[in-house]
C-alpha cells in the first residue's frame, strides 16, 4: 500500500510573503488578550475575598510590569480591532452595497457600542470617584 504524498511544509513558511506575515500578527494578539482576560478573572477572584485582597491586586496591577502588559494588551485590542474591521468588506459581501461603505457601517457601529459601554459604566460610579 502507498503512503499518502504529504507536502513539505519548511517552519518558517510564513516569512516568504508580508500577507503571511500579517495574519500570523493578528492571530498572534489574541496572546496577549487572553492572558489580560486571565488577569481581569483573577481580580474578580481577589474581589470575592474581600476588600484586602482586592487592593493588594490592585496596588500589584499599578507596578511597572503591569502597566508595561497593559499597554502591550491595549496595543494588541486596537490592532486586532483594526485588522478584522480591515477585514470586513472581504467577508461580507452584500450585492449594491460598496465595500467602504460597509467597513464605515462598522467602524461607526464600534464607536457607537464604545460609547454606550463607556457611558454605562460613568453612570454606574458613584458621584465623587472610588474614593467616596
Amino acid at each position: 500500500m502507498r503512503r499518502p504524498w504529504r507536502p513539505a511544509q519548511r517552519w518558517n513558511w510564513w516569512q516568504h510573503n508580508p500577507a503571511y506575515r500579517r495574519y500570523l500578527l493578528r492571530e498572534a494578539t489574541a496572546l496577549p488578550l487572553f492572558v489580560y482576560a486571565l488577569v481581569l478573572v483573577s481580580g474578580l477572584y481577589r474581589y470575592t475575598q474581600g476588600q484586602l485582597a482586592f487592593t493588594r491586586w490592585l496596588e500589584a496591577m499599578q507596578s511597572p510590569g503591569w502597566l508595561a502588559f497593559h499597554a502591550l494588551a491595549a496595543a494588541a485590542c486596537v490592532l486586532h480591532a483594526i485588522t478584522w474591521i480591515e477585514l470586513v468588506p472581504k467577508l461580507l459581501v452584500v450585492p449594491g452595497i460598496s465595500g467602504p461603505t460597509i467597513k464605515r457601517g462598522h467602524q461607526v457601529a464600534a464607536l457607537i457600542g464604545s460609547a454606550v459601554i463607556v457611558g454605562a459604566a460613568l453612570a454606574s460610579w458613584p458621584l465623587g470617584g472610588a474614593g467616596s
